[in-house]
């Protein structure tokens, strides 16, 4: 009796292990998070003023069939896509702080736009693969057309440079929900920390 109750209690531990195994499949790893740098950072920009925005990560990925984690080139740079969301700061709305804005234009210099067939009311950017194979990265000036309190926030999992001034000072008086941003886009609801975006004025 002590034997099966041992075996019964190994044996949710041994199917796991045995269901781990079955459902692993190797491929290739995740490209490396962007660490997004504003070159000409400003707390307030004029009208149709361009701020030039740049980033950069590896075109190489972790190959997890391979027996020695190989790092394979990457050709498509559909796979390192990225995009931002311009936010207009708004303190009358109820639960959300922030509009999504289309009030801009872009003038790319490395990369192009990339317009995805699905609704995201974001830019959306294809980075272009240097030279020398070894990254993929993306340059653009961005001018926004409207006067306001603005942020800019990223869509996927990229993160502004937290060593650069992001102008945070400007979200105070938006700040209805604890330190958050929240906005809607295509009928979904969006959070990002305050920490996450970079704030500006455009007069």
């Amino acid at each position: 009796m002590k034997k099966n109750f041992k075996f019964l209690l190994l044996a949710p531990l041994l199917m796991a292990i045995l269901c781990e195994s079955d459902d692993d499949t190797c491929g290739l790893s995740e490209p490396e998070n962007y660490i997004v740098n504003v070159e000409n950072i400003a707390e307030n920009y004029a009208i149709g003023e361009t701020f030039w925005i740049y980033s950069e990560t590896s075109s190489l990925l972790f190959d997890s069939c391979s027996d020695n984690a190989d790092q394979e080139l990457v050709i498509d740079n559909v796979v390192f896509i990225d995009g931002l969301f311009i936010l207009k700061l708004n303190n009358s709305l109820i639960e959300l702080n922030a509009n999504v804005s289309q009030n801009f234009n872009v003038t790319y210099d490395l990369g192009n736009a990339f317009n995805g067939n699905y609704c995201l009311e974001a830019l959306e950017y294809l980075p272009e693969l240097s030279d020398d194979n070894l990254t993929y990265k993306y340059r653009f000036g961005l001018s926004i057309n409207s006067p306001g309190d603005y942020c800019i926030v990223n869509v996927r999992s990229s993160s502004f440079n937290i060593e650069q001034e992001n102008n945070d000072q400007i979200f105070e008086p938006y700040n209805t929900l604890n330190n958050r941003i929240k906005f809607t886009n295509c009928g979904n609801t969006y959070t990002r920390n305050r920490t996450q975006g970079y704030f500006f004025s455009v007069q």
